[in-house]
C-alpha cells in the first residue's frame, strides 16, 4: 500500500508547533517524527516533497494524481491508489489540492496534509466525518 510504504521509508523528516486546539495538537503529533524541515506550511496546507518532479504544469495541462488518503487520526482510510484525473489548476479539487498543486511539478511524490478548512469543513462527504484533517501519500503524473 502506498500510505504504508511512503510514510514508513520516510520517517525521518514534524514540525513542532505550539498547539492552541484539538487539530493543531494531532498536527504537532503527526509532524514530530518527520523533524523540522520535511513539512513547508503554504496557505493553510502542509506538504512534503519527498521527491520532486521535473516539469512544472501549465494551464490546461492534463493532470493525474494517484494517492492514497486517510484521515490525520487514521480512523479512516478514504481512499487507497485511487486515480484522479483533471485539468491543472485542478478543476472539481478541494481547496487543499488546488493549493499544493501551485507547489508540484510532474513527477512529484511527496505527502500532502490538508486542515480541514482547506478540505470538507464541517460537511460530512461519505465516510468522512466534518472537521476531519486529512492525509494524502500521492504521486503526481
Amino acid at each position: 500500500m502506498l500510505f504504508v510504504a511512503v510514510l514508513s521509508s520516510f520517517f525521518s523528516c514534524g514540525k513542532e508547533k505550539d498547539g492552541r486546539d484539538a487539530e493543531d495538537e494531532a498536527l504537532e503529533s503527526f509532524f514530530k517524527p518527520y523533524g523540522d524541515t520535511c513539512f513547508v506550511e503554504y496557505d493553510g496546507i502542509y506538504l512534503y516533497l519527498i521527491e520532486e518532479g521535473t516539469e512544472e504544469y501549465k494551464d490546461g495541462d492534463e493532470l493525474v494524481l494517484l494517492y492514497d488518503g486517510k484521515t490525520l487520526e487514521n480512523v479512516v482510510t478514504f481512499a487507497s491508489a485511487e486515480v484522479v484525473r483533471t485539468v491543472y489548476p485542478g478543476s472539481g479539487l478541494i481547496d487543499g489540492w488546488k493549493t499544493a498543486l501551485k507547489h508540484i511539478k510532474k513527477g512529484s511524490k511527496g505527502i500532502l496534509v490538508v486542515p480541514f478548512k482547506k478540505g470538507f469543513g464541517k460537511h460530512r462527504v461519505g465516510i468522512i466525518e466534518p472537521f476531519s484533517t486529512l492525509v494524502y501519500v500521492f504521486e503526481a503524473r
